[in-house]
């Protein structure tokens, strides 16, 4: 019985050996998989390269907490923004990519995806990084300043009030009015930053004669002092809308500060003439 058990014990002191010494194999394989794979990442080569504005992978708000990139995708004719996988915007490069970003970078850290990827579409929502070519897309990280220099709003509406656009030589007529602005329970398919969101309505009337288009980045929520709140980028819309007609939609923001609340018409987004008895925003 001792020889059999030692034998025995002998056996399962080598079936253990054999098993531990498989563990560490299939670990050491699997750390070198890794490494490799890290290695082919790193060594992808992107359509994409930054020329300024860009250091090891993050931009910086200004004072205005405006970023502004300068890059080149060489034989793209297109370089599209992805936010929490919505596409924001876009910018034709004429194979050669060179812009300043017409708006303000978002008022919280932002992970911030470039790509000349041709099946992104400005507007696309639930966009997922693994489904694009590592080659065709770069990703930075936005720091904002966090006391920028608040520059007095081109406009601003409050709850109830209407502004209208207008451009004579493009026949350009827009009349846009906030209907609603409240304060709401975060939702969570938004992925808010906090426990509260501002929901804002929007109603637009195409008055003119050509087709235009308007999403929710044409908007910015001031606070109380005059900051930006975050937008929520997981809630886009991108309507086309063709004179005559006409929609009602929602923007959220972020609440990171108290009221009462804004809404900006963004700079970049609107044109506006002067009008007999009208306002005049000079953009």
């Amino acid at each position: 019985m001792n020889k059999r058990f030692g034998l025995l014990l002998v056996d399962c002191v080598g079936i253990f050996a054999s098993c531990q010494n498989e563990t560490e194999s299939a670990t050491v394989d699997s750390l070198v998989s890794e490494e490799s794979t890290v290695e082919a990442e790193e060594s992808v080569t992107k359509t994409i390269l930054f020329s300024s504005g860009v250091k090891d992978g993050i931009t910086r708000g200004d004072k205005y907490n405006y970023f502004a990139l300068e890059g080149t995708a060489e034989g793209y004719d297109q370089v599209t923004t992805i936010i929490e996988g919505t596409a924001v915007d876009y910018r034709e490069t004429n194979n050669v990519w060179e812009f300043d970003y017409p708006y303000q970078g978002p008022g919280v850290e932002t992970e911030i995806t470039f790509t000349t990827d041709t099946s992104v579409l400005y507007g696309d929502t639930g966009i997922e990084l693994a489904d694009l070519a590592p080659e065709s897309y770069v990703t930075i990280t936005f720091i904002p300043n966090d006391n920028p220099t608040i520059t007095p709003p081109a406009f601003t509406v409050n709850e109830g009030e209407a502004q209208n656009f207008l451009s004579e030589d493009s026949g350009i007529n827009e009349l846009v009015t906030v209907t609603e602005i409240r304060e709401i329970d975060a939702l969570e398919e938004l992925n808010p930053l906090g426990k509260r969101l501002l929901e804002v309505e929007i109603q637009y009337v195409n008055n003119g004669s050509v087709d235009t288009y308007i999403a929710p980045n044409y908007f910015s929520a001031l606070d109380a002092e005059g900051k930006n709140l975050p937008l929520r980028y997981t809630h886009f819309w991108l309507h086309s809308v063709a004179p005559g007609e006409s929609f009602t939609d929602k923007v959220y923001f972020d609440i990171t500060s108290e009221g009462p609340y804004a809404i900006q018409f963004f700079d970049g987004a609107w044109i506006d003439s002067e009008e007999a008895g009208g306002t005049v925003n000079d953009i």
